[in-house]
């Protein structure tokens, strides 16, 4: 019996921009966590089971080679999880390998409240730990780039437009800098040749550095009660009504403010971070205001409002709509974190405790 974990993630700044290839975004991942558990089938037959969105049980046959429900119906939450094994086996067969039958058990820990989803990623979360934990059932050894690789992969075959962002946090933990790879391209390369040649060619755009974890940079998080879906926001930039182009300047403009905020959090100074906060916020509400995409909301506004009041710099995180807004603090004064909370609370949102899942280099 194998089991593997993966934190979940929050946007810190560059959020739609990142969606374009080459240009940056802020992330940070959480210990909130999908933890996957694969053990050998008695049976030819797989199963698949998971406790997220209210939980479910898969049964699986292979045709082809290719696993699919005994039932023929839509994946539904288990699709993320089949194309992770779908890229892993492959592979698999790439080097000579066989497929057997599994049990694999996919759970949520502190990925949703009252079950509805926070907005941490378990999608990305539950495709980096299936990746991890099936690498290892079949003894294929990996390495952190390849298992990022594998997992986007396995992302895109199920949805296009995901900047792969929450994978990377999924993946390499902390605090981290990334860049989006060119997705179209990364296709091209598995649809005409192998997954072993998607993993050795250069993914244009892509690039991935984690960040020293600042000490006097503190971080809350509150959530709406108002889960958002990430796909259908970042689907419509691709509309002709709602083209990130309608905004003239975003990318140089978010490009330029989250290189502030990297050398920011790297320097661990609290006062540039809280500036590369609100500049990042101002950002993401005027491409909303050109675009009408529906980043921001209400709730989200008053998240901001009482946490500025409060002395700490906050803005959304992600794709905006609903889910969770984030605010930074100097993690020496405690008392504006028990006020932002104060004032949270009395404007029904909802404080969600989180920590930090260190990179693997910072794990103390």
């Amino acid at each position: 019996m194998i089991t593997r974990r993966a934190p979940g993630k929050l946007f810190v700044a560059g959020e739609y921009a990142v969606l374009r290839p080459a240009n940056p975004a802020v992330l940070v991942a959480v210990d909130r966590y999908v933890a996957v558990t694969i053990a050998e089938s008695p049976s030819d037959t797989t199963v698949l089971s998971s406790d997220l969105g209210g939980g479910s049980t898969m049964r699986c046959t292979r045709r082809s080679g290719r696993l699919v429900p005994v039932s023929g119906r839509d994946p539904g939450l288990f699709g993320f999880v089949l194309a992770a094994v779908g890229v892993v086996e492959r592979l698999l067969a790439e080097s000579g390998g066989q497929p057997s039958s599994f049990r694999l058990t996919a759970r949520g820990e502190g990925m949703t409240e009252g079950g509805h989803k926070l907005g941490f990623g378990s999608s990305a979360a539950v495709t980096v730990a299936t990746v991890d934990a099936l690498a290892a059932f079949y003894r294929l050894h990996l390495g952190r780039t390849d298992r990022y690789r594998l997992a986007m992969l396995a992302s895109l075959a199920v949805g296009p437009n995901g900047s792969g962002g929450d994978i990377a946090a999924s993946t390499w933990g902390g605090w981290v800098a990334y860049r989006s790879p060119d997705r179209h391209r990364v296709r091209e390369f598995v649809r005409g040749g192998s997954v072993t040649a998607a993993l050795r060619a250069p993914w244009p755009g892509f690039s991935v550095r984690t960040i020293p974890p600042p000490e006097r940079v503190g971080l809350l998080v509150g959530w709406t009660g108002r889960p958002a879906s990430t796909p259908a926001l970042t689907a419509r930039t691709g509309d002709r009504h709602h083209r990130i182009d309608a905004c003239p300047g975003f990318l140089s403009d978010s490009s330029n403010a989250v290189e502030h905020l990297v050398n920011a959090l790297a320097d661990d100074d609290v006062y540039a971070v809280g500036h590369g906060i609100r500049r990042a916020r101002e950002l993401l509400y005027a491409l909303d205001a050109t675009t009408g995409l529906g980043i921001r909301t209400g709730h989200l506004d008053v998240l901001c409002t009482e946490a500025e009041r409060a002395g700490a710099a906050a803005k959304p995180s992600g794709a905006g709509g609903g889910d969770c807004g984030i605010a930074v603090l100097d993690s020496e004064r405690p008392a504006v974190a028990a006020e932002v909370t104060r004032r949270w609370l009395a404007a029904g949102i909802r404080p969600v405790p989180v920590g930090v899942h260190p990179g693997a280099e910072y794990e103390r």
